[in-house]
């Protein structure tokens, strides 16, 4: 049996490993951080890869199941991404204003192809 201590080692060698793994996006991932938060930013470029991939030639001929696990799994990102943003508004963040992540997210949520 592992012991905590090699169960954190694990978590940070592969929290490090993801990292390593997004070197090539951190212009764009310190931008969103900047304008949405950490998490936040991180979920809202997660949510436009996902986007991206809905839009990618070929995608109508994917599977049905395939198609649907991606919707599925943009769903969950922007779900998290509203929890966390809604959090940050009971605390006092201003997400109200029309300049706010949350009015930036539902922008970006109104722009997503609503594909089946």
């Amino acid at each position: 049996m592992e012991s905590i201590g090699d169960l954190t080692q694990l978590q940070q060698g592969v929290g490090a490993t993801a990292e390593a793994r997004l070197a090539p996006l951190q212009t764009l991932i310190e931008y969103y951080e900047r304008e949405m938060g950490e998490w936040p930013g991180r979920l809202m470029i997660a949510t436009s890869f996902l986007g991206d991939v809905q839009l990618m030639s070929g995608w109508s001929e994917l599977s049905p199941e395939f198609r649907q696990a991606v919707g599925q799994a943009q769903a969950l990102v922007v779900s998290v991404m509203v929890r966390i943003l809604n959090a940050q508004e009971g605390e006092g963040c201003g997400c109200k204003d029309d300049s706010s992540p949350n009015a930036e997210l539902q922008r970006f949520l109104d722009s997503l192809p609503h594909r089946e």
